[in-house]
């Protein structure tokens, strides 16, 4: 029998389309879209009984977690070192956007993937840092069932963290708007049960959004 289980949650589309663009830092509020997807979120998962409810303090994911737990809130925690990376002066560009107009900031960037400071923002390692201590701390001891909506960053670092292993693998996992993804605490440690669940997602699904 199984110690815990966590399952993490995408939150969904914004106002400033998340999809495609840069929002890290910012605080934009879930679009109509985002919104229909957290209900399909709560609709899979209305069965569960969630001892621990998990958001960022940014709008777009306390939102999708009310949503997705659907009034099942008793036990509603802000961890603050869950929020997305500052992009800094990147927010809201898109990465074609941010090669246009900041070429040789992007250059670096292609070079120093792990190791980057996001102009006038966060530096990656750093980000890593906040996120990973800070899933060591929330989740040693976990209830025995706990919903986390959070950002798709954060999702990537938490997952690396609590399974051990290195980020570069876990990039190469799609963290989609409104995915869900589940992991297992047994005696013998943190394992995935699963990655990027969508098909309840039906039509509402942006599957570029990875």
């Amino acid at each position: 029998m199984s110690d815990s289980i966590l399952i993490l949650v995408r939150h969904g589309e914004t106002v400033g389309q998340s999809s495609v663009r840069l929002y890290g830092a910012t605080d934009i509020e879930l679009s109509g879209k985002g919104r229909e997807q957290m209900r399909k979120v709560g609709l899979l998962l209305a069965d569960e009984k969630f001892q621990q409810v998990i958001s960022s303090p940014l709008s777009r994911s306390m939102e999708g977690a009310s949503i997705a737990a659907d009034g099942r809130m008793s036990d509603h925690r802000i961890v603050k070192d869950f929020r997305e990376i500052n992009f800094g002066r990147w927010e809201g560009w898109t990465f074609e956007e941010a090669k246009e107009r900041d070429a040789e900031v992007y250059a670096e960037w292609q070079m120093r993937r792990t190791d980057f400071s996001f102009p006038e923002g966060d530096s990656i390692p750093e980000f890593h840092n906040r996120v990973s201590n800070a899933a060591r701390e929330v989740f040693y001891e976990p209830p025995a069932k706990t919903l986390a909506v959070l950002h798709k960053g954060v999702i990537r670092v938490i997952i690396a963290s609590l399974l051990d292993i290195d980020f570069q693998e876990v990039r190469k996992y799609s963290i989609e708007l409104g995915s869900i993804h589940r992991l297992e605490k047994t005696a013998d440690g943190w394992r995935t049960l699963s990655i990027n669940e969508t098909a309840h997602l039906g039509e509402s699904r942006i599957p570029e959004s990875f």
